[in-house]
């Protein structure tokens, strides 16, 4: 009884029910509006046509281009540890400070580099990006400049942070 009761009431006119489900799961099909094309990569992602999405150029891919970067830092990283120990053990030799002044200064250039890439994206900030960008460039190479004058010149990075860690 009750079925044919609500049968016989008259439905409450719902737009969203009207809608096809293809149209709301596309957000909208119509001319008017923005997202006007959606276009397909070889490789599977889609992106909207017009939109923000459309900025982002994808280099193209290739599988080992990434790892290298990667290893590169790792190697930088990992190098710094016996480098540290040996230079704390045997003291100042010109050999440890040498593999020091370079490649501390290279290590902090990659971090630096990474921040700057992260918090000052070239797509939203591209004046204050390539100015921070040469900037940081510009400084890593007096930095290696002096650590190599340091190095030669004075007592060396090992001996100066022997004194100062002393003082």
């Amino acid at each position: 009884m009750s079925f044919r009761l609500y049968n016989a009431v008259p439905r409450l006119i719902n737009p969203i029910r009207r809608t096809p489900t293809i149209r709301i799961l596309s957000f909208h099909t119509s001319r008017a509006c923005a997202f006007k094309a959606t276009k397909t990569i070889n490789d599977g992602a889609t992106f909207i046509k017009g939109s923000v999405n459309e900025a982002v150029k994808l280099p193209p891919r290739d599988k080992v281009a990434g790892s290298y970067h990667w290893d590169f830092e790792r190697l930088l990283s990992v190098a710094l540890v016996p480098l540290t120990v040996a230079s704390v053990v045997n003291g100042a030799h010109p050999i440890t400070d040498l593999c020091l002044g370079v490649i501390l200064p290279i290590h902090c250039h990659i971090g630096f580099d990474a921040i700057i890439t992260d918090y000052l994206p070239f797509r939203r900030n591209p004046i204050v990006n390539k100015v921070a960008t040469w900037g940081l460039r510009g400084a890593t190479l007096i930095v290696l400049y002096g650590c190599y004058e340091f190095n030669t010149n004075d007592v060396g990075l090992t001996e100066v942070v022997k004194r100062v860690w002393n003082a």
